[in-house]
């Protein structure tokens, strides 16, 4: 049998197969194929491995293009992965037919099968076909032909007529040698326009070639959509694919006045240096933390969240990713991500480059707002540690370290840059939500988040008139890597301070008799950094 033929990819099949008995265990059977598909493609990406969903193979006959070929996945350009979620068992000739049929397309050197609608993970490895016969029949069930194309008589394909696959993307601009009208005589009657192109996907049109590819959107809407639900809860009346979201606001008759807080916000120029280096999920995780942490100085939990995504050409893998990173981050907040946008933008953005914007609505009851009416000089300002420099300063951290490689490894940092700069920004809402939402009286009495301004600019934002603060330099663990960006830059403290967090994301006041108690029960290390004082609504740096 072939799975005892020892080769040369044993160790990749190898690990895949543990990633699909990963992904089996943690969805179980029940779910369409195609939960299945993205979720491997998914642990596929996690592992380093090169991995591409639904990855186009072009076919043409005697040189005219007739169809395109899907693979399920495609990974490391070698390894032919299709997934199904059946109740039969064993696998189907038809379904060892396909893979057969993707294998000779591709030149692959093999394939792997894996059923996941079972109780326990079925798989089979798939080696080339020794002969035309073995796949040349399941050629017919895997090609979808554009609408006014069909293949030829399969008795004419079997008499030598040759057939030539090209595994390259299809929403490029159409060869000359593509013709657009079906050049058969005779084509069969099961491939009429709408049985033979069941995912819609056209041979490049015009719009295509002008640089926007609806099919590429809808792909990516595709691989983003079980993230996307993942994040629903019974309040979500419509999502994804709907004009517009619906929420179900009846659970706010339980409260006593509220009020929606709303807030946009970017991400900068960090989505430079992530387009860079090729991550993607990060940045949706920064998107979604930075607007959460912005309505959660008032006081307010989230709700719902809306993304927009702006790219050059869309990669819909691309996307996926950083959906996927925004859904992680909305299911950690326990917030619905509604709905957003993808806009494919040639000649605004420049090639390879994209943006990612957020909208966030939450709720708060009215005398729960925030910053309370009494603050007062002598309140005490506490600081929560940052995991970076969140979103704010890329510009001049990329000046900074312009001819520095994103792989170098700085002793002082022990990883690599790309590391330490692409850290997600950090979300307070799950430590301080405690001290908000339960209707008691809260120790805290206003809160501070260190976004672009740092600590110059944003502490005076929750002030009264006639109050001021003072921030203690030294008063907590600077990171090393703020300090290396001062070094290298050559940027004075006071500036370090307007522009970055230093280590300090989000910044609470409280009372000088609360603060002891406050800082005990907070289940991590914080400082006292400074506190208010009589004077001009501004910080200043002692």
């Amino acid at each position: 049998m072939s799975k005892l033929i020892k080769m040369d990819y044993d160790d990749l099949t190898f690990k895949v197969n543990g990633l699909a008995m990963q992904v089996h265990n943690e969805l179980k059977p029940g779910h369409r194929e195609r939960v299945y598909q993205q979720r491997l493609y998914q642990r596929l990406v996690d592992e380093g491995l090169k991995a591409e969903m639904e990855k186009p193979v072009e076919v043409y006959i005697n040189e005219v293009q007739v169809g395109l070929m899907y693979l399920d996945l495609w990974v490391e350009d070698i390894l032919v992965v299709e997934c199904k979620a059946h109740q039969h068992d064993p696998f189907s000739n038809d379904e060892i037919g396909q893979v057969n049929a993707y294998l000779a397309a591709t030149g692959s050197p093999v394939g792997m099968l894996y059923n996941f609608g079972l109780k326990s993970l079925k798989n089979r490895r798939v080696l080339p076909p020794k002969s035309v016969q073995e796949w040349h029949p399941y050629l017919y069930r895997c090609v979808w032909t554009p609408k006014g194309q069909s293949l030829p008589p399969y008795e004419d394909i079997t008499s030598g007529i040759p057939i030539r696959f090209s595994v390259t993307s299809p929403f490029k601009k159409q060869p000359p040698s593509v013709q657009s009208v079906n050049p058969w005589k005779n084509p069969l009657p099961a491939q009429s326009a709408s049985s033979a192109n069941p995912r819609n996907h056209p041979l490049p049109s015009a719009y295509a070639s002008s640089g926007v590819s609806i099919d590429s959107g809808n792909r990516a809407v595709a691989l983003m959509t079980a993230a996307v639900r993942s994040t629903y809860g019974p309040e979500v009346l419509a999502g994804i694919g709907a004009f517009g979201g619906l929420y179900d606001a009846a659970a706010l008759q339980g409260m006593r006045h509220p009020v929606l807080v709303g807030s946009t916000d970017g991400v900068g120029t960090k989505v430079k240096l992530a387009a860079q280096a090729g991550r993607y999920r990060s940045i949706g995780h920064d998107i979604v933390n930075h607007c959460i942490n912005d309505i959660l100085v008032q006081g307010a939990r989230p709700l719902f969240f809306l993304d927009y995504f702006a790219t050059s050409k869309l990669t819909p893998e691309t996307v996926a990713e950083a959906v996927a990173g925004i859904s992680e981050a909305c299911r950690a907040a326990g917030c619905a991500l509604l709905g957003g946008e993808t806009a494919e933008m040639p000649g605004v953005y420049a090639e390879g480059e994209f943006d990612v914007a957020g909208t966030i609505i939450g709720i708060v009851e009215k005398d729960a707002i925030l910053p309370r009416p009494d603050l007062c000089p002598g309140d005490v300002l506490i600081g929560l540690r940052s995991s970076g420099p969140h979103t704010n300063g890329y510009s001049l951290i990329r000046q900074v370290f312009a001819d520095t490689p994103l792989d170098a490894v700085f002793p002082e940092l022990g990883i690599p840059l790309a590391d330490a700069l692409l850290a997600p920004h950090r979300q307070y809402l799950t430590l301080l939500m405690p001290f908000l939402g339960n209707g008691q009286p809260s120790p805290i009495k206003a809160l501070a988040h260190l976004t672009g301004g740092g600590f110059i600019e944003n502490i005076p934002r929750v002030l009264p008139d006639s109050v001021g603060a003072v921030i203690r330099i030294g008063s907590w663990p600077v990171s090393p890597l703020f300090s290396l960006i001062q070094q290298r830059g050559e940027i004075s403290t006071e500036e370090m301070h307007r522009v970055f967090n230093m280590g300090i994301g989000m910044v609470i006041v409280t009372s000088p008799e609360d603060a002891a108690a406050l800082q005990t029960t907070l289940p991590e290390e914080t400082w006292i950094v400074g506190q208010l004082i009589p004077g001009e609504r501004k910080v200043t740096l002692a």
